[in-house]
């Protein structure tokens, strides 16, 4: 569909992120959800009756559907690439949840066969589309605290996702913290930063049991190419269950940026835990998606480009073979 029509979106797959899109394009006239597919039937079906699209069969019909232009993919990390592969065949852009693939060298063969195409491919690192971090980044440029050396960004919670039979908990299907979690943070760095990782030191542990098949605590030492370097920490396993924090130290030459765990203003304080409470109307999903309805009509930039989803995988890479030896890490560039 072209012209003032809402541009036409499909969903793969039917969880909380998928919900969370699902809910942002029902808030924007420019867009419209279409059709959702999920393996798990009921699931999809409740979903599509949420918000009045249909529920597609499977992958196959959801592509073949005149009315589904883009497609968004919010399933597990390691079917990834292959469910892009079938989407830009089938010629329709795409929104993939981060990370692209679980590996650089899988990541870049797919920027190339979405250019190869002249489709849309933005990766879901939706903190860049926050206000705190649109704040952080403009802080930055601006000048005001000088020349950036040092940043710390810190997220770490109690919850473990679904249970220990998560899919999540599986290294071969999430990749670990690094992949699932932790490229949110190598991409901030490198965004606020405006230098590529080149080095990376981990220290990790799995802090929740030892019986997880994946580190529930990362703290990484990144080094960029400008010299400059970003601590990222992040965990899921703190205690108690409920604990939150969220907190960002950005050091330059003439001033420091500090985003504490209140800094949201709203901040809850219950029997069930506390933290910051996201403002009423703040959608980095609502934001991220104007974002792709720019780039594919009106050939538009996309945030982060393909090439800084790629590094932030290229950096994965380099965070969890960190972890495994001990020894710094250079990114593979």
């Amino acid at each position: 569909m072209t012209g003032n029509s809402p541009l036409g979106i499909g969903i793969v797959g039917a969880g909380f992120v998928a919900e969370s899109h699902a809910a942002a394009i029902a808030t924007d006239p420019r867009l419209g959800l279409s059709a959702v597919f999920d393996l798990d039937t009921p699931a999809a079906a409740a979903m599509a009756a949420r918000f009045g699209a249909a529920r597609a069969t499977d992958l196959t019909e959801l592509l073949s559907r005149a009315d589904v232009e883009a497609v968004i993919v919010c399933t597990p990390n390691d079917t990834h690439v292959a469910l892009a592969e079938q989407v830009a065949q089938a010629g329709r852009h795409l929104l993939m949840e981060k990370p692209l693939a679980l590996s650089s060298s899988e990541a870049r063969r797919l920027t190339k066969l979405y250019a190869d195409k002249g489709l849309t491919l933005l990766v879901g690192h939706t903190h860049r589309h926050s206000a705190y971090a649109i704040a952080v980044k403009e802080a930055i440029e601006s000048g005001r605290i000088g020349t950036v050396r040092t940043m710390r960004l810190a997220i770490t919670g109690g919850w473990i996702w679904g249970g220990w039979g998560a899919w999540v908990l599986d290294p071969a299907r999430s990749g670990g913290h690094a992949f699932h979690n932790g490229v949110h943070l190598y991409d901030l760095a490198r965004w606020w930063l405006d230098s590529p990782v080149q080095s990376a030191w981990t220290c990790a542990q799995h802090l929740t049991a030892a019986a997880l098949r994946i580190d529930d605590y990362l703290c990484s030492t990144l080094q960029t190419e400008s010299g400059a370097a970003a601590v990222c920490e992040i965990s899921r396993g703190e205690r108690p269950r409920a604990a939150s924090v969220f907190e960002i130290v950005v050091q330059g030459t003439r001033g420091t940026l500090l985003r504490t765990w209140s800094s949201d203003g709203i901040v809850r304080l219950s029997d069930d835990g506390s933290g910051p409470l996201t403002a009423v109307g703040d959608s980095p999903f609502g934001r991220q998606l104007v974002v792709f309805e720019q780039a594919i009509r009106a050939s538009g930039p996309v945030a982060p480009p393909p090439e800084h989803a790629v590094e932030a995988i290229a950096v994965a890479e380099a965070v969890e073979a960190s972890a495994r030896t001990g020894d710094l890490v250079r990114v593979d560039g």
